[in-house]
């Protein structure tokens, strides 16, 4: 092996659920032997090796061989699944590890981020407007008004024309479901299947949900002007453009810098406190 570059450098990774296998196994490695902080969500959690045996008739067979194991001696493997997608599982259920500086650090389905961080894109109304294209359309008429956006580089853009998208949004009849709605929806079924008369404190907190719902687009403004800054930049700078102001807006890669910049805090972290 070869020595290594640099032991000093302070390291910073971001990791999600999207983060598997080989990304994961790494994250996993720098953060037993303290190397450097995680940032972000719980990685995936595939830590099986696995190999294929022909079996005939142009069919082959994936056969579980073997496990990683990183250096605490932990296994990032998920153990409990749904619907063939990891499930997170409490922590008291997990076998605690150590790692080089004496952290705490737990097996049984992916890597833990040092500093959990949360993911705004994942909210109901977020997810309804990328799927109904109500970002994507907006762009192209925010387009065809603008034949420049004025800069000679993406990371100058902002977008400053959000009532302009709330009355875009209005004219469309913009609609989404929220888990609230969904869970409401089957305790409507299910107390009318068993007799309840619930129909007075179902449509109160109907109501409720309807008019919480309203401030919705407010509340996730920042969420949502990033999604619409990176549509119209593609427009004009393409994919590069598109990364450029991503990383501009990205929080996360702005609280890794923030914690890279304090040394105090960044070897607080690293020593567990």
């Amino acid at each position: 092996m070869g020595s290594p570059i640099d032991l000093n450098v302070p390291l910073a990774v971001l990791i999600d659920k999207g983060s598997a296998s080989a990304s994961e196994i790494v994250c996993g490695v720098i953060q037993d032997y303290d190397r450097g902080i995680l940032l972000g969500q719980r990685s995936y959690g595939k830590g099986l090796v696995q190999n294929t045996r022909d079996v005939g008739y142009n069919s082959k067979l994936k056969l579980t061989t073997a496990k990683y194991y990183i250096p605490s001696g932990r296994c990032i493997q998920s153990v409990e699944y749904k619907n063939g997608e990891p499930v997170d599982i409490p922590d008291n259920r997990r076998t605690p590890f150590k790692t080089r500086n004496g952290r705490t650090v737990l097996d049984g389905g992916g890597v833990k981020p040092d500093v959990i961080l949360d993911q705004p894109a994942d909210d109901a109304i977020v997810r309804s407007l990328i799927d109904q294209n109500i970002i994507f359309d907006y762009a192209t008429q925010y387009c065809l008004k603008h034949p420049t956006i004025g800069s000679t580089s993406p990371t100058e853009f902002k977008f400053a024309e959000f009532d302009d998208f709330l009355k875009y949004v209005d004219n469309k009849n913009f609609s989404y479901e929220t888990d609230s709605e969904k869970l409401l929806a089957q305790l409507k079924d299910k107390s009318g299947k068993d007799g309840f008369a619930l129909d007075a404190e179902i449509k109160a907190l109907e109501s409720k949900i309807k008019a919480s719902k309203k401030q919705d687009l407010m509340e996730y403004k920042t969420a949502v002007i990033d999604l619409i800054e990176k549509e119209i930049v593609g427009r004009y700078f393409y994919q590069t453009g598109k990364i450029k102001i991503g990383l501009r807006n990205d929080e996360e890669v702005r609280d890794a810098i923030s914690i890279l910049k304090d040394q105090t805090r960044y070897k607080q972290l690293l020593q567990g406190k």
